[in-house]
């Protein structure tokens, strides 16, 4: 019960108050905004575990294993969020380990910087692309690094653990507070870029301003 409802927490914090905080903050009308805020959490649910589990397999590949065995996709159906893993096979070197286990945080990286480049570009006026993105690319990396955190200091351990085995408890900590303050400072620069907008055309001002005459 108690790991459920910090999951909740994390997801409140981490996907749903920066999206909330993007729409509200926005000039787009509420029938646009609101199916937004019903879908994207919805899409980051049945993506979220995929995602991270697809990096896993991908680290591992490029490392020179196999995999044996997996499971992509939580049974939500049962109510279980997180329940989805990989078997691997012919990680022998301590560095084929590591690039499998830190793959889904280094995409995580690449991830968030793709998001705030593209993002700050204002690649669309469409409330539902640009949140698509912001979800996608910034704000699914924020919880991985949040959730991983807790459940390194938790009894369940995780991937951190694995890392911190290997390169020690000074350089994960540096690892951990970079990746959340990058993660912060991402939302908050993505966030100031969308209050207000799309702010309205030069035009289209100048054309109300003559009607208010």
């Amino acid at each position: 019960m108690g790991g459920q409802l910090l999951i909740t927490v994390e997801i409140l914090l981490a996907v749903v108050s920066p999206l909330l905080f993007l729409y509200l903050k926005s000039k787009w009308p509420l029938r646009e905004t609101i199916p937004c805020l019903v879908v994207l959490p919805l899409v980051w649910y049945l993506t979220y575990a995929l995602l991270h589990e697809l990096a896993h397999v991908a680290g591992t590949l490029l490392a020179g294993g196999t995999v044996v065995d997996c499971r992509l996709i939580p049974p939500f159906w049962r109510g279980e969020f997180g329940r989805a893993w990989i078997t691997t096979d012919g990680l022998s070197q301590v560095w084929q380990q590591m690039l499998s286990t830190t793959f889904p945080y280094l995409m995580n990286i690449i991830c968030i910087v793709v998001g705030v480049l593209v993002l700050k570009r204002g690649i669309s006026g469409n409330p539902f692309l640009v949140g698509l993105v912001f979800m996608l690319l910034v704000l699914r990396p924020a919880f991985d690094f949040l959730s991983e955190l807790t459940g390194f200091l938790s009894p369940q351990k995780g991937d951190y653990h694995a890392i911190w085995e290997v390169i020690g408890t000074r350089l994960v900590w540096v690892y951990i507070i970079g990746s959340l303050a990058l993660s912060l400072v991402s939302v908050v620069v993505i966030l100031r870029r969308f209050i207000g907008f799309p702010e309205a055309s030069p035009g289209t001002t100048e054309a109300h301003s003559v009607r208010q005459r």
